[in-house]
């Protein structure tokens, strides 16, 4: 019986066709791969830098500037986690055994970074924040990439690519919602001492254990309940070494697609910029729009509908539309979005506070904006699998993590820039006071904060999208590629199995 079935012009083989669809059971449990990385944002991109600066009293620009350098060193670990995992055998594959190693350890790190011992000066809090910073991120690379990879391996749909990170979107926002909901409104609860949760440092005592329990138990969830797929997905030649040098030229493969370097680029001008914005986020919540967290809960409610009708609509919408244009126009609108509700409490046409739409005003933004990002982040993830297919068809080379990785990368190089310039922008532009919980914020500094969040950074936004326009992947050229690919598996596999019956390929 030859198990290599499916053999490219470099080795990689599945032991295993897939006949007929991806079930949902499995694309169900891939998907709650996505909650890790839902937590650690919100534990890190929401309260990391309130929770250092503010409750413990560590400048805000050394807070950001370690948060930045953590992210940095943590992206220069993406690329070579991907180019391993797309070298590495194993009797669970490829991507498997990285899953199971990194789960439990990135849940204990990041349980130690929201819990310091009590009693630690300014540098020792950095050194705390540093360590455990970094070992939070270094060891969720070592699931996310991995994990990633697998979009482009557990279907070769050009259509179902946008069906299998819509059921990713789903899972985080939907339960992600519900839990960051839950979290703001009773992990965060407001206190006569302290009417704003995210001040009160006991707060954070439960909060540490909790992320990392979470974060751990799904990423064992989604590894565990994915592995039946492991016999339709590539594997490894016999021959292949893992080496330093082999990762390094994997990654300058991957970087001679044109189309790649586009996406690669526009992406790293994406979250460069959300990364200054998402730090920023907390403290336009907590002060700009003077919300309590059981405010923010409510509205973490208001995003949950959004994915859902994402996840309705995402396979009709990119059978119409081409995806770099989906993803194009999701930029531009939530950009159009963000300035509109700031420069609209900014201009008195906004509810106040005690109106009873206030609320239900801003869940407006937060549902459409919501919706928005998950439709462009579907599509990245599906223009990322369709340039493992390219990678194939031009260097016959599988190169699902590298290609994955790459996109964590820009996320996360540039995103760290974006971290540091928040930090730098609240304490020496802003001028966000440090270390004072409760503090009234004068309304120079909340205005200052607004602009800065609404229109300087969030302006920059155009450059992504026109870059994005120049991408020349679509629908028609990835239907030529992946038959011109099944003839030549086929011619493969008649070589290596001389009476094999060729198959029909029309």
């Amino acid at each position: 019986m030859n198990t290599q079935t499916g053999k490219n012009s470099d080795g990689f083989y599945r032991e295993k066709e897939r006949e007929g669809p991806l079930s949902i059971k499995t694309k169900v449990f891939y998907a709650f791969g996505e909650m890790p990385g839902a937590y650690m944002n919100l534990a890190i991109g929401m309260f990391a830098l309130i929770y250092y600066s503010v409750v413990l009293g560590v400048s805000a620009s050394t807070v950001g500037l370690v948060l930045g350098l953590a992210l940095f060193l943590d992206a220069i670990c993406d690329p070579l986690v991907g180019a391993f995992s797309d070298q590495f055998k194993s009797r669970l594959g490829r991507r498997h055994p990285l899953m199971y190693a990194a789960s439990i350890p990135m849940g204990v790190f990041i349980c130690l970074l929201f819990t310091p011992p009590q009693g630690l000066n300014e540098n020792e809090l950095i050194s705390w924040l540093a360590v455990f910073l970094i070992l939070t991120r270094v060891t969720f690379t070592f699931f996310s990439v991995p994990w990633s990879a697998l979009v482009a391996e557990l279907t070769d749909s050009y259509e179902e690519r946008s069906v299998i990170p819509a059921y990713r979107i789903l899972a985080s926002t939907l339960l992600g919602g519900i839990s960051a909901s839950l979290i703001l409104k009773f992990v965060f609860a407001a206190t006569p001492e302290f009417p704003k949760g995210n001040e009160n440092l006991e707060n954070y005592i439960f909060f540490g254990p909790l992320i990392g329990l979470l974060m751990a138990g799904w990423a064992l969830v989604s590894t565990h309940f994915t592995r039946s797929e492991i016999a339709y997905m590539y594997q490894a030649p016999p021959a292949s070494v893992v080496s330093f040098f082999g990762m390094f030229s994997s990654i300058w493969t991957a970087l001679r697609s044109s189309n790649y370097r586009i996406l690669l680029t526009a992406i790293l001008l994406y979250f460069g910029v959300l990364g200054t914005l998402g730090q920023f986020d907390m403290f336009v919540n907590t002060y700009f729009w003077d919300l309590t967290t059981a405010q923010m809960g409510t509205l973490s409610l208001y995003a949950i509908p959004s994915p859902i009708f994402a996840f309705l609509v995402a396979r009709p919408v990119q059978q119409r539309i081409e995806k770099k244009h989906i993803l194009c126009g999701t930029i531009l609108l939530n950009m159009m979005l963000s300035l509109a509700a700031v420069s609209f409490r900014l201009g008195g046409f906004f509810p106040s506070n005690e109106n009873p739409f206030f609320i239900p005003a801003l869940g407006f933004f937060v549902v459409i904006q919501s919706f928005l990002s998950a439709m462009g982040f579907i599509a990245v993830l599906s223009m990322t699998a369709d340039l493992a297919e390219e990678q194939d068809y031009k260097y016959g080379i599988r190169q699902e993590a590298v290609l994955a990785s790459g996109i964590a990368f820009s996320t996360k190089a540039i995103g760290s820039i974006g971290v540091v310039v928040a930090g730098f922008l609240l304490e020496f532009f802003i001028k966000f006071p440090a270390g004072e919980p409760g503090m009234k914020i004068s309304e120079d500094v909340l205005f200052r904060l607004a602009i800065t969040d609404a229109i300087i950074v969030n302006s920059l936004l155009l450059l992504p999208a026109f870059l994005i326009t120049r991408y020349s992947l679509t629908r028609e050229t990835m239907t030529e590629m992946q038959g011109e690919l099944r003839l030549k598996r086929a011619k493969m596999e008649n070589l290596s199995n001389p009476s094999a019956v060729s198959p029909d390929l029309d």
